[in-house]
């Protein structure tokens, strides 16, 4: 039979990282040009746009209206290089992840397919969303100077300080193009990462949704056999999310913040433009992928969480009063250590869930509420 390839699901992501300089070919990066590349595009692209953003926003703190509008965004940027970092330390952890995810213990059979088939589409379509909603603020952002008479004046798409005068040719063309390449580059980044760390959670709902459907087929005759391996795949399932939760335990610790910032600041924007301008669909939809960003780590963790309580109850439900008595303890054994449930978590403070989801968005109104009683 042939194996089924977990990472197909993933491909565009690793496609995107690859292009932006995240993903090397080796399971590290070594001295070789596509390292060289990823420090170049890395410090052009990721690092001077957040550095030049954030001395604009810390020379001009008395300045409501310039910290509003910048500090958002140079937050934002800020956490996605450390994400780069984070990506490029535990590269060779994701991917020897990867390599687990097709190994054969995490195998489905073909009905099993269509069984998580479900959340793959739902990680697909979150996936699309987010990119729709940060795609058009971003094409909002890079093209509302060039349509208004603001490009006459020689404003650039985001406040930012710079050592010369971006006003005048060619430099203001340059810092323009640049901007604007960097905040794609940063997007990609940002999107992809966040999409991928989601679908190891969701992976691993996927593997407890199979583990509980093996579980409910055990058969009397081959019990305890069958049993070990359910066993072993278990153990497997909470190693496989426990390295990649600790590898980016960090990650998303910070973007629990950074998009709880980001929606406040996002709410408050949008009541300080006119209604319905580009600049007002711009920090809707911003608004939008900050909330989407939160949410998909949120709903697969709390997946994770509600079918990991899901495996005992499986394990009950298998045929096992024609097994031996030694097979019903080590069953009574497995469904007592399987009660304690897996969960994602961030710095272990606290889980991914949807219960959290909500606190982040009362955390959102508070600081869109601060800050509209600051601006008054």
């Amino acid at each position: 039979m042939q194996s089924y390839d977990w990472t197909s699901t993933i491909k565009i992501n690793i496609l995107i990282l690859r292009i932006v300089g995240l993903w090397p070919q080796e399971h590290g990066y070594s001295l070789n040009f596509y390292t060289f590349y990823a420090i170049l595009s890395v410090g052009i692209c990721g690092f001077a746009q957040s550095f030049f953003q954030t001395v604009k926003l810390f020379g001009n703190l008395n300045d409501l209206e310039i910290v509003t509008g910048t500090a958002f965004l140079c937050f934002s940027e800020l956490l996605v290089v450390l994400k780069m970092f984070y990506l490029a330390r535990n590269i060779k952890t994701f991917k020897l992840l990867l390599v687990t995810l097709n190994s054969d213990m995490f195998q489905p059979t073909s009905e099993q397919i269509k069984l998580v088939l479900p959340d793959l589409k739902l990680w697909k379509l979150m996936y699309k969303l987010l990119w729709c909603s940060i795609s058009v603020a971003i094409v909002f952002w890079s093209l509302v100077p060039i349509v208004d008479t603001s490009f006459q004046e020689r404003q650039l798409p985001f406040l930012a300080w710079y050592p010369f005068d971006a006003k005048t040719s060619p430099f203001f063309e340059m810092t323009y193009i640049h901007q604007t390449v960097s905040i794609c580059y940063i997007t990609a980044v940002n999107v992809n990462l966040d999409t991928l760390i989601a679908a190891m959670s969701m992976y691993t709902g996927a593997q407890l949704d199979i583990l509980s459907n093996n579980l409910r087929k055990l058969r009397p005759e081959e019990f305890e056999e069958e049993l070990t391996r359910c066993v072993e795949h278990h153990k497997e399932i909470v190693k496989f999310a426990k390295t990649f939760n600790s590898a980016f335990n960090w990650t998303i610790f910070v973007q629990f913040f950074a998009s709880a910032i980001s929606i406040g600041f996002s709410m408050f924007l949008m009541t300080i433009v006119v209604p319905f301008s580009k600049e007002f669909v711009s920090y809707t939809f911003y608004g939008t992928s900050a909330f989407l960003e939160i949410f998909i780590y949120c709903w697969f963790g709390n997946e994770v969480q509600v079918k990991s309580n899901e495996v005992p109850l499986a394990a009950y439900e298998s045929n096992w009063m024609e097994a031996s008595k030694g097979a019903k303890k080590n069953l009574i054994l497995f469904m007592m250590n399987a009660q304690r449930s897996l969960r994602i978590s961030a710095l272990n403070l606290f889980d991914l869930s949807l219960e959290n989801f909500l606190k982040i968005l009362k955390s959102s109104w508070s600081y869109f509420a601060l800050v509209s009683q600051l601006n008054e």
